[in-house]
């Protein structure tokens, strides 16, 4: 198996997929040179599948049996055209960030090496591999959800497989990006485990032997073992006091890394998180409609999974992305714990010291993720994510103009529903996340 020795090789599999997509930035000049080129050809390229699928709209594709639905994922359509646009260019945008961020990173890479502790590259390595693999299965998965009831009897496989590519692709660019925030969010929360073991190892109390027995026993014993153990407590001391100093050092780094990386894709999270909500609250709200409507069987089963992939999709997102920094916010903020309960009278006055400088430091340099600086990206917003969709549904569910029953006949509701007037993008939008 591939053993990473460089933070380089550890980050290949994400460098490689955000090359492949077009969002991949090289380190040296010709490099960065050949990137930009190929993501121009990638932007140039999605423009055109969009142009050649609206040309087809009105022949091939099928009309939703509502016209929220219409409205719904004519939105979904345009907004991720928009994102599509901006994650693509957003590429070279980040470098900045990206490259302070690394430049810290591997100042700690070096320290924590000295300091004794494992690079844990091919853990790493491997979590990017799954994360991928994860990514490509929901992938296809989500291709074939939406493949399902989108074109007509008579489509050519050309046509079928230029729309599916133009819709697609905003769906994997997104994936990827956010896999690659992720990555450097689980790099930080494993370094903040690491620290907080190291000072774990240096605690000395227990259930057993708690600090005011210690004290006592040390104050009876002192004069005995004074003489005997001074150098080597004085040793100690210092190695101690070194270790703190350096556990120090690169927590703040670590931090430092995390905001350049927070910062660098702080627009693309704050417009997936504003467009997560806008949508889960309307799919939520046209899935209720959709049990209101005089469907049989084939067509609810037609109109339902397609809003529940989407449901998922965007779910996800907020989910996942929120847990994660706020798992690694609490693991660094965890370290101030452990450094209170090591602050003891039997310590020396530089290590007391040093762990005074590492408390008031952790005060002033907390680890938030935001998305820039909107909100924070933790537990909370998820609690709030649910409880204001919940507050819109209710509030739609009551002013909005549902049927009330299901008493029509399915077969004439859908035929007189398709007799009205669609426009193009309407029935584009429609039919394209069927």
């Amino acid at each position: 198996m591939f053993q990473p020795k460089t933070l380089q090789e550890m980050t290949m599999p994400l460098f490689v997929a955000n090359i492949i997509l077009g969002m991949g930035m090289w380190t040296i000049k010709r490099g960065r040179i050949l990137n930009i080129m190929y993501s121009m050809i990638c932007l140039v390229g999605y423009c055109v599948l969009m142009k050649l699928s609206m040309e087809y709209l009105d022949t091939y594709y099928l009309h939703k049996v509502h016209r929220l639905g219409n409205l719904t994922f004519q939105a979904i359509f345009y907004a991720n055209i928009c994102l599509t646009l901006w994650l693509i260019p957003c590429g070279w945008l980040r470098r900045k960030h990206m490259k302070a961020a690394m430049m810290r990173i591997l100042m700690c890479e070096k320290t924590m090496e000295q300091m004794g502790l494992q690079k844990n590259y091919r853990k790493l390595y491997l979590g990017q591999l799954y994360a991928l693999m994860f990514v490509i299965v929901a992938f296809i998965s989500f291709a074939v959800i939406n493949y399902d009831g989108m074109f007509t009897e008579e489509t050519p496989m050309h046509i079928r497989i230029v729309i599916m590519l133009a819709v697609n692709y905003p769906v994997a660019l997104l994936y990827v990006s956010d896999v690659s925030f992720l990555h450097w969010v689980r790099y930080a929360t494993l370094r903040f485990e690491q620290l907080n073991n190291l000072l774990q190892r240096m605690l000395t109390t227990t259930p057993d032997s708690p600090q005011h027995k210690r004290v006592l026993k040390m104050k009876d014993e002192w004069n005995k073992t004074f003489t005997a153990s001074a150098t080597q407590q004085d040793r100690k001391t210092k190695e101690n006091t070194d270790t703190m100093r350096a556990v120090k050092q690169v927590h703040l780094e670590l931090i430092k890394s995390t905001r350049s990386t927070n910062e660098a894709y702080g627009i693309q999270i704050l417009l997936s998180m504003t467009i997560s909500f806008v949508f889960i609250t309307s799919l939520l709200y046209y899935a209720y409609s959709i049990f209101w409507l005089p469907l049989d069987k084939e067509v609810f089963r037609r109109e339902m999974i397609p809003v529940v992939g989407w449901i998922l999709f965007y779910s996800s997102k907020v989910l996942v992305i929120n847990h994660m920094c706020a798992v690694a916010s609490i693991e660094a903020a965890n370290t101030g714990d452990i450094i209170c309960e090591l602050y003891e009278p039997s310590t020396s006055k530089e290590f007391r010291a040093e762990i005074r400088d590492f408390t008031l430091q952790l005060i002033q340099n907390p680890l938030i993720f935001t998305a820039c600086g909107f909100f924070n990206l933790d537990h909370t917003f998820i609690h709030g994510v649910i409880g204001s969709v919940t507050t819109y549904l209710v509030i739609l569910i009551q002013v909005g103009d549902l049927p009330t029953g299901k008493t029509s006949n399915s077969t004439d509701y859908i035929i007189k529903y398709n007799s009205s007037n669609f426009t193009t993008f309407d029935t584009f939008t429609t039919d394209v996340y069927l």
